[in-house]
């Protein structure tokens, strides 16, 4: 006769399995609702950059923030995202290089150049955010996960999402992994 814990632990896998595909339905589905244009500001989840050149998903993020800004949708962009041992710039500098070569004024740009996870995107970039409501730019895919970490951050925040063109599957399910560990705790 098996005890109770052992009855608890046999279930436990299957719980956690179902977590993780419930969590890919949410990663995979279409944000709910359009970005809350009566936010002052856009934060900009890090992503990778090559010595000063954002990557492509980097440069899918900027775009979507600049589109937010050109269309008057917000007033400043907080570009979020540090540097990996040997870089010679951040994430968030690059992406603030970026986006004044396009036009974005400087005075509506700033930096957090220490993050090196989404949670610590949010985080570190909490002081240069102000009090009002935040529209997180991220891909499609990350979304979820970073509206998530916004949220019990304290922030009033909606969404714009850049779409992903390729490999979504191997980078949904990362991502329904990450949002499971996150919901069990584990960041």
């Amino acid at each position: 006769m098996r005890t109770r814990a052992g009855r608890l632990l046999a279930v436990a896998p299957v719980v956690v399995a179902l977590v993780v595909a419930a969590n890919l339905a949410r990663v995979l589905a279409p944000p709910a609702a359009p970005p809350d244009c009566r936010a002052d500001v856009a934060l900009v989840m890090g992503a990778a950059q090559y010595d000063g050149r954002p990557s492509p998903a980097l440069a899918r993020r900027l775009e979507a923030a600049r589109a937010l800004f050109e269309d008057g949708c917000v007033a400043r962009i907080v570009v979020s995202g540090g540097a990996r041992p040997g870089d010679r710039t951040s994430e968030g500098a690059s992406g603030v290089a970026w986006l004044a070569a396009r036009g974005v004024p400087p005075a509506a740009l700033a930096a957090e150049t220490r993050a090196t996870t989404s949670a610590e995107n949010v985080r570190f970039a909490l002081p240069l955010l102000g009090d009002g409501p935040v529209v997180v730019v991220t891909d499609d895919l990350h979304l979820t996960r970073s509206l998530a970490l916004a949220r019990r951050a304290g922030l009033d925040a909606s969404g714009a999402a850049a779409v992903v063109p390729d490999d979504r599957l191997r980078y949904a399910v990362r991502e329904a992994l990450a949002l499971s560990a996150h919901q069990f705790g584990i960041d």
